[in-house]
């Protein structure tokens, strides 16, 4: 993600904190009109997206040209786990015709691309046979939207689109108010990556080889950054409102050791706080990052 893609969202509307900036920024960020942050969140999504629903339809949807390909793969990976297989076979697309929608998708705007660090896998002889789930697995990488309205749009709006038309607009905010928390959680993610490439590597001194999301066929891990100095960085991204406690500091170590690494700093990042359990620990590679602090996203003064 851009920094500036926040920064000019907080400049353009001021929303009262962080928490608020970071729930209306996944759904407005990369809209570039100003919202009123005073008015009820459903309230904007009404004004704003669909009441103007066609005139954005046609904006947004100009270069697809109604093709259900591209549609059925954006909204796949709108609300999967990104991943290429996963988002072919949601949208019921093969492999071949899946990356050439994707390239397409890709030229025009939509999506990028982000790389699994994933490493093949490695036999002692060239004749070593593993368990089939072992065999079978094949690396996949993952695709991002440009912009958090785009993933807004083909996760929430899209799907609804003949209600909508219709101005019927009770199926929509059903599902938005049963899945919208749980969509907030990526884009905090991204935010939480951005804060340690462009926030905590320069206070730290470091320089950013690598940072991103981990992923293979047993463990997932919501930051992974390796530096130009030899150091491994893992965090995990909590966007709940109980507050983070000791177990999910001991999750993220269990994943590190399936991976066979130490890591030399640990990002536990959160939407309303930490336990007392946890904020006592005794941890020096331990790091407590409330959501206020990604501000420092903002360029506010």
């Amino acid at each position: 993600m851009d920094r500036k893609l926040i920064s000019d969202f907080f400049h353009l509307n001021l929303p009262e904190d962080m928490e608020q900036c970071i729930e209306l920024f996944a759904i407005f960020g990369g809209y570039n009109q100003p919202i009123n942050t005073d008015e009820a969140l459903e309230t904007l999504i009404l004004n704003h997206i669909l009441h103007r629903f066609e005139s954005h339809r046609e904006h947004l949807l100009l270069p697809l040209k109604d093709d259900p390909l591209c549609l059925n793969l954006l909204h796949a990976i709108s609300v999967g786990d990104r991943r290429q297989r996963s988002a072919y076979r949601r949208a019921r697309i093969g492999k071949e015709r899946g990356n050439e929608a994707f390239e397409f998708l890709r030229v025009s705007g939509y999506l990028t691309l982000e790389r699994s660090r994933e490493m093949p896998l490695q036999r002692a002889y060239p004749k070593q046979r593993f368990k089939k789930e072992i065999e079978h697995h094949v690396i996949s990488h993952k695709y991002r939207f440009t912009t958090p309205f785009l993933r807004f749009w083909f996760a929430f709006v899209e799907p609804f689109a003949k209600s909508i038309r219709e101005e019927n607009y009770q199926p929509f905010f059903e599902h938005f108010r049963e899945h919208f928390n749980a969509f907030v959680g990526f884009t905090f993610e991204e935010l939480c990556d951005l804060y340690i490439r462009d926030i905590l590597a320069p206070s730290f001194r470091n320089d950013i080889l690598d940072s991103g999301s981990y992923w293979n066929r047993e463990v997932e891990i919501d930051l992974f950054t390796e530096t130009m100095e030899g150091e491994i960085w893992v965090g995990e991204c909590k966007w709940t409102n109980h507050k983070v406690n000791k177990k999910e500091f001991h999750k993220l170590e269990e994943k590190c050791s399936k991976l066979n690494i130490t890591p030399d700093k640990i990002f536990l990042f959160t939407k309303r706080g930490f336990s007392n359990e946890l904020n006592e620990m005794k941890e020096k590679r331990l790091y407590r990052i409330r959501s206020e602090e990604l501000s420092a996203l903002t360029n506010r003064s």
